[in-house]
C-alpha cells in the first residue's frame, strides 16, 4: 500500500505550471550517480519500528544542526516515544489520530502519516547495503525503471523547485531583476526542464514568457507567479515560515547533487536503535523527496544518524567582518560535476579571479557572470556550465548539442513519443546516398521506457514534403550522426556536384575561391561558428564542414 507515499511525493515535489502539474518524470539509469551494485547479496534483516520521528526540514547555519519540525505533538502533553515522535500504537489509533490532526490545523500530510507508515516503515526487511533510493524504487517499479532512475527523478526535480523557490524569492526583493532571471533560465532551468521530459507546450509558454520582459511583466503572468507558483511550492515545501530573504540564498545545484547523494544513503542511517532491540524510523524518510539547500543557510536531508539532542540550536550569525571563501565549480547543463571544486581564499574586500578549465568532450556554454569580484563576509559560489561535445562508442549514442543538425544514415522512423512503437511511428526515412540523407534540428533530448536515449527533433528537409514534422528519432550512433564535421580532418575532398566554395570570413562571406567535385584540400584547423564547424584551409580561407558536400579523405 503506497497510496500514503506517492501522496507525500506528489505534494513535496509537484511543480505547478500555468495551473498544471509537472509530476516528477522518468530519468534512465545511465543518467544517474550509480547506486549499489554488489554482486553478492547481502543478509536481509527485519527491523522491528517501535516510533516514528514526525517529519522535518533540516537546517543547517555554520555547521550547527537544527530540527524543524512540521507538525507538533504536545496537545496531551505526553512525551511516549519522545517529543517529535509517534509511536506505532498512536499511529494505528484512529482516535489519537484524529485529535492529532485537528491539533495540527487538519493538515492532509499529518492525516497521511499513518498510512505512509503502514505503505512503506511497518517493520521492513532490508540488507545492510540497501540505500534509500533502492528502497523507495521498489515501492515505486511502475513509475521508475531502476533504483537510479528514482534518484535522478528526485535530483531533477529538486533542482526545478528550489530555482523557482530562489528566483522568486529574490525578484521580490530587488535582489535579481528580470534580465538575470531571464538569463538564469536559459543557462539552466530550461536544460533540466527538457531532461525531465517537460511537455513541449510547457517549455513553449515558459520560452514566451522569458522572451521579454513585457510579456514577464504582464499582469496574467506575475498573477500566476506570485498567487499561485510561488505559494504553492512554499506550502508544499512547509518552507511558510522562512522568508523571502532566507529562500533567495537558495542553491538549486547544490540542492541537487546533495538530493542524489543523500538517496545513495544505506537506509539504515535512518533506522535509530531505541530499547528492547527497536528502531525509531528518522523523520527525514518521510520528507526524503524534500531537499533546499543554500550557500549559507541550508537545509538537507541527514546523511549519519541524526543528532541526540532533538533541539539544537544554531549558533549566531559568524562575524560580518570576517572572509568567506568562494566556492568555484565546473558542471554539464544537468548540473553534475565534471572536474573538481576549487576553492578560492582571501581577505575580506580583496579581489578574486576564477578561470575557465580545459574539459576532454566538453565546451564552455556559460561564464558566470561572478567569475570575477572581491571577496565578502557572505559565502559565494562561481559556476561554469558546460556542454557536452561529443560522446561515442560501439552501438553508443552521440550527444549532439541542441540546435545542432544531424542526418540518417540508415533507414529510421521518427515517431510521436520516446518509445518507439508502430503505433507511435508518424513518418520513415529511407537509407540514402550521403548528399541526399535526410536532416533534422536536434530541439532536445529524451529517453525511452527502458532507457534508450532519444533526439526530439525537426525535419528541416527543404521542399520534402515531411518538412516541419516534429517527434523522436534514434540517437544511435550508428543511425544518426552530426552533419558536420566535430574534429579537424588532415584533408578533405568536396564531393558536392557544383563543388564548394571558400571564405575569408569563418561566417562564409567574402568569398576567395571556388573548389570543384573531387578537389583535395589540405586542413589547418576547424572552428566553431554558433551551432556549426568550418574548416580553415592552410591558405587561411574558411569552407564549410557540412559532411554532405566535403568528406575526409583516408
Amino acid at each position: 500500500m503506497t497510496r500514503g507515499f506517492r501522496q507525500l511525493v506528489t505534494v513535496s515535489l509537484a511543480m505547478i505550471l500555468f495551473g498544471g502539474i509537472l509530476s516528477p518524470s522518468v530519468i534512465h539509469a545511465e543518467a544517474a550517480t550509480a547506486v549499489s551494485t554488489a554482486t553478492t547479496p547481502t543478509a536481509k534483516q527485519t527491523y522491528t519500528i517501535s516510533s516514528v520521528e514526525l517529519p522535518y526540514t533540516k537546517l543547517i547555519m555554520n555547521q550547527q544542526v537544527t530540527k524543524d519540525y512540521w507538525f507538533q505533538k504536545d496537545m496531551t502533553g505526553d512525551t511516549d516515544g519522545g517529543p517529535h515522535a509517534l509511536t506505532v500504537g498512536q499511529l494505528e489509533n484512529t482516535t489519537y489520530m484524529g485529535s492529532f490532526v485537528k491539533y495540527n490545523n487538519n493538515d492532509d500530510m499529518a492525516a497521511s502519516l499513518p498510512y505512509i507508515y503502514q505503505g512503506l516503515f511497518a517493520n521492513p526487511t532490508i540488507a545492510q547495503d540497501t540505500t534509500v533510493g533502492e528502497f523507495l524504487y521498489d515501492l515505486n517499479t511502475d513509475d521508475f525503471s531502476s533504483a537510479a532512475d528514482y534518484v535522478e527523478s528526485s535530483r531533477l526535480s529538486t533542482f526545478i523547485t528550489t530555482w523557482w523557490l530562489k528566483n522568486l524569492a529574490q525578484y521580490q526583493i530587488d535582489q535579481s531583476n528580470y534580465a538575470q532571471m531571464q538569463s538564469d533560465y536559459h543557462s539552466f532551468l530550461r536544460d533540466y526542464l527538457i531532461t525531465t521530459g517537460a511537455d513541449e507546450n510547457i517549455i513553449s509558454q515558459y520560452d514566451n514568457m522569458f522572451a521579454t520582459k513585457e510579456n514577464f511583466e504582464e499582469p496574467n503572468i506575475q498573477k500566476m507567479l506570485y498567487t499561485q507558483l510561488f505559494p504553492g511550492l512554499v506550502k508544499a515545501n512547509y518552507l511558510g515560515q522562512y522568508t523571502n530573504e532566507q529562500l533567495a540564498q537558495l542553491n538549486p545545484e547544490t540542492s541537487a547533487a546533495e538530493t542524489e547523494r543523500a538517496l545513495n544513503q544505506p537506509m539504515t542511517d535512518f533506522l535509530l536503535p531505541q530499547e528492547n532491540d527497536t528502531y525509531q524510523l528518522s523523520g527525514l524518510l518521510m520528507t526524503m523527496e524534500i531537499k533546499i539547500f543554500s550557500s549559507d543557510n541550508t537545509l538537507l536531508p541527514p546523511t549519519t544518524t541524526p543528532e541526540p539532542n532533538p533541539n539544537p540550536q544554531p549558533t549566531p550569525d559568524p562575524d560580518p567582518v570576517t572572509s568567506q571563501p568562494v566556492t568555484v565549480r565546473y558542471v554539464d547543463t544537468a548540473g553534475k560535476a565534471i572536474a573538481p571544486v576549487k576553492t578560492l581564499t582571501g581577505d575580506l574586500g580583496t579581489s578574486y579571479q576564477s578561470t575557465a578549465l580545459k574539459i576532454a568532450n566538453y565546451t564552455l556554454k556559460t561564464t558566470p557572470t561572478n567569475a570575477t569580484g572581491k571577496f565578502t563576509s557572505q559565502a559565494q559560489t562561481v559556476t561554469y556550465v558546460y556542454q557536452a561535445i561529443l560522446t561515442s562508442g560501439a552501438g553508443a549514442a552521440v550527444v549532439a548539442p541542441k540546435g545542432t543538425v544531424v542526418y540518417a544514415m540508415k533507414k529510421i522512423g521518427l515517431y510521436r513519443s520516446a518509445t518507439f512503437t508502430k503505433k507511435a511511428r508518424k513518418q520513415w526515412y529511407a537509407k540514402k546516398s550521403r548528399q541526399n540523407r535526410p536532416m533534422f534540428v536536434v530541439t532536445g533530448y529524451a529517453k525511452s521506457k527502458n532507457g534508450v536515449k532519444r533526439y526530439r527533433v525537426k525535419d528541416v528537409n527543404h521542399h520534402s514534403k515531411t518538412a516541419g514534422k516534429t517527434g523522436y528519432i534514434t540517437a544511435n550512433s550508428r543511425y544518426t550522426a552530426r552533419v558536420y564535421y566535430a574534429k579537424k580532418q588532415p584533408k578533405i575532398t568536396v564531393i558536392n556536384q557544383a563543388g564548394v566554395n571558400a571564405y575569408s570570413k569563418k561566417s562564409l562571406t567574402g568569398k576567395r575561391h571556388h573548389y570543384r567535385q573531387g578537389q583535395v584540400l589540405k586542413v589547418k584547423k576547424i572552428v566553431t561558428h554558433n551551432l556549426t564547424t568550418r574548416f580553415v584551409l592552410t591558405n587561411g580561407t574558411y569552407v564549410t564542414a557540412n559532411k554532405k558536400l566535403v568528406q575526409t579523405v583516408k
